[in-house]
């Protein structure tokens, strides 16, 4: 567990959003911790390995994966590659697509 916590604190990182009112002079600054963790892809959420499984995604392999977290969000990122090609795929611990 104390690895855990640890790898967790290695991987954290933090996001910074300005947004500005167009009709004044205002602007307010919203700070929200991101996290990123590093997901073995056999610990992956059997509803992640399935989603993964379907034909969109037939011939693809799974490269690596992580967990990215913030207060009110988690959604796994799944690089997946087939031949040259990668992309990525964000996924919810549920196998719905984003």
């Amino acid at each position: 567990m104390l690895l855990f916590a640890i790898a967790l604190g290695m991987f954290t990182t933090a996001a910074y959003a300005t947004v500005a009112d167009a009709g004044s002079n205002n602007a307010v600054s919203i700070e929200q911790e991101v996290t990123k963790t590093p997901v073995e892809v056999a610990d992956l959420p059997e509803a992640v390995s399935e989603a993964l499984k379907g034909e969109d995604f037939a011939g693809w392999e799974i490269a690596e994966a992580a967990l990215i977290s913030d207060a009110e969000n988690s959604l796994y990122s799944v690089k997946l590659v087939k031949g040259e090609e990668t992309k990525i795929v964000k996924i919810t611990a549920e196998g719905e697509i984003k």
